[in-house]
C-alpha cells in the first residue's frame, strides 16, 4: 500500500516538473503587431510585421535581478566606488589594497 502511495506521489512530482518547465520555457517573449510597418496595406495572417515585446513576467525577473545584484555604486570597499577614498579615509584602521599588497609583496589581493 505505501509503494503505491509513493508510486503516485512520484507520478504527480513529475508531471508538475513537466508542466512547470513547458510554461517556463514559453514565457519571456511575446510578439505584437507593429504599428510603424504596417501601413494601410492588408496582410494575410502569416505575413503581418511584428514586434518583440517581454512579457510580465520577464520585466519582473529583470527587476528582481537588479535590485539583488551588488554593483560598485553599493561596495564602499570597492575603489571604483566614488565615495570609496572618503569612507578609507574615515577609518584609519582599514588598509587599502596598495597597503595590503605592499605588507604582503609574495601574495595578490585578488
Amino acid at each position: 500500500m505505501a509503494f503505491v502511495v509513493l508510486l503516485i506521489v512520484l507520478v504527480i512530482l513529475i508531471v508538475g516538473s513537466v508542466l512547470i518547465r513547458r510554461k517556463s520555457r514559453n514565457r519571456g517573449l511575446s510578439y505584437v503587431p507593429d504599428p510603424n510597418r504596417l501601413g494601410n496595406k492588408s496582410y494575410q495572417p502569416g505575413e503581418i510585421p511584428n514586434v518583440t515585446v517581454s512579457t510580465p513576467e520577464l520585466k519582473t525577473e529583470e527587476i528582481a535581478h537588479d535590485e539583488f545584484v551588488s554593483d560598485v555604486s553599493d561596495d564602499l570597499m570597492d575603489p571604483r566606488n566614488p565615495g570609496h577614498a572618503e569612507w578609507v579615509k574615515n577609518r584609519p584602521d582599514v588598509e587599502t589594497d596598495a597597503e595590503w599588497e605592499a605588507d604582503h609583496p609574495g601574495d595578490s589581493s585578488s
